[in-house]
């Protein structure tokens, strides 16, 4: 009896290892959705908190059309409450490092007051691995700073992979 528990034991020890140290690579929240014949669009989805602990949706999609990546945009939802005023850039860092500005595109698109669209991709083309980043939106009275976590940045890594 004794030895029949400490077996459990070892693969129940074994499991838990395992489990930590191989955590399972469907983690990531990007969907596909086809839009024509030929287009497809990818996006990843999150909901991030500011520094004031407001919450927003934060979204990153591509449209490819025939094999071609058409848009990379970047789309910010703030939650009821939360007010976008337009233009207003989008500056993206790196610790204290400053990678550059996405234009403002809001007024292209049909978006209520609390959304924001950010033509993301020559900003993205300088991220250069997984580190947490920084978005900040100069509001006048209260900036608006959401952190991107690692995971979330391994994510939008992934949207762009031509396997997406």
């Amino acid at each position: 009896m004794r030895t029949l528990r400490q077996v459990w034991a070892k693969i129940g020890l074994f499991l838990l290892i395992f489990i930590f140290t191989y955590p399972p690579s469907a983690i990531a929240s990007i969907h596909k959705y086809p839009e024509t014949a030929n287009q497809v669009m990818y996006r990843s989805v999150q909901s991030l908190r500011d520094a004031q602990e407001k919450a927003w949706q934060i979204v990153l999609y591509k449209r490819v059309k025939s094999g071609l990546i058409q848009e990379l945009h970047l789309r910010i939802v703030g939650f009821p409450g939360n007010i976008l005023p337009h233009p207003i850039p989008l500056q993206l860092y790196r610790e204290n490092l400053k990678l550059g500005v996405a234009e403002d595109i809001t007024s292209q698109l049909n978006l209520p007051e609390n959304a924001g669209e950010y033509d993301f991709r020559e900003l993205f083309t300088k991220i250069e691995s997984n580190y947490p980043l920084r978005i900040l939106l100069p509001k006048k009275k209260y900036p608006i700073e959401i952190l991107i976590p690692p995971f979330v940045v391994k994510e939008w890594q992934l949207l762009l992979d031509d396997n997406s």
